[in-house]
């Protein structure tokens, strides 16, 4: 009789189980999909989606595994001694992944980029795919994929390159000590004016950069629209060129006097 009420009750606590994982697993699901139609909502970065969703998953498994385990009136001191010890053996061997995750964390909340910025972080040119918990994943325009850890993106310097929605170009053009200047600066002055992609406000700033051995340095300095930049230093790099050549204003090219000797050495 002992032997049939322990199966009864072995088996009855098992349906029980059963019946909390199945309810549990249900509740958990209904919880996520609530949490992601409320987070589509938010003005958060859908990064920080997925860091809370998988947030939410671990905690809400955890609280259903510790609940199963309390059926069956197992005594649960073990399992946090157990826990305790084990959590500080993990941090102390993966404190550089869990710098990591602090920094997704903070990168995550503080935003200092998001999705589709182009970011520089040490010397490397990229623009953001994927902020994850652990790494940042970013892409090049020649198509190369990086990926970085976020403990070094917040101890590093990283400079947004689209975050502002307009962005000054510079440009740097050389012309001979005997052309005109005043000239050469009316003709950058039309260009900008006539450009199809340059702003006239902010104003542009054109002037004598500076006097080289061979050639005066003018600097040109305009404002566009983030996004066009590019177009825009190609335009002015080729629109000046031909307009310089339109004007007779002479773009001047390294040069080497060769001075020969004669057997006499007198010079040829």
């Amino acid at each position: 009789m002992k032997y049939l009420n322990f199966n009864e009750t072995l088996i009855q606590s098992l349906l029980i189980a059963v019946l909390v994982l199945v309810v549990g697993w249900a509740i958990i699901e209904i919880l996520v999909h609530l949490e992601k139609r409320l987070l589509k909502k938010s003005q958060l970065d859908p990064s920080v989606h997925i860091l809370l969703l998988r947030v939410t998953k671990i905690t809400l498994w955890t609280l259903l595994i510790l609940t199963l385990l309390s059926k069956f009136q197992i005594n649960m001191a073990p399992f946090v001694a157990v826990l305790a010890a084990g959590g500080a053996a993990i941090a102390l061997a993966l404190k550089d992944s869990l710098g990591n995750v602090a920094g997704g964390i903070i990168l995550l909340f503080t935003k200092p980029f998001v999705k589709g910025d182009e970011i520089e972080l040490n010397g490397t040119v990229g623009v953001v795919d994927h902020i994850d918990i652990l790494t940042t994943r970013l892409h090049t325009y020649d198509n190369k994929d990086i990926i970085v850890p976020n403990g070094t993106i917040t101890t590093s310097i990283v400079i947004n390159s689209t975050s502002r929605d307009i962005r000054i170009v510079d440009c740097r053009f050389n012309i001979s000590y005997d052309a005109d200047i005043e000239k050469a600066k009316t003709v950058l002055h039309d260009i900008v004016e006539k450009g199809p992609l340059l702003l006239t406000e902010p104003k542009p700033l054109i002037g004598v950069k500076a006097q080289e051995d061979s050639y005066v340095v003018l600097d040109m300095n305009v404002w566009c629209r983030t996004e066009d930049r590019l177009d825009v230093k190609y335009y002015l790099e080729e629109t000046v060129k031909t307009r310089f050549d339109e004007a007779g204003i002479e773009i001047p090219y390294p040069q080497v006097d060769v001075h020969m000797m004669d057997g006499a050495g007198k010079m040829n």
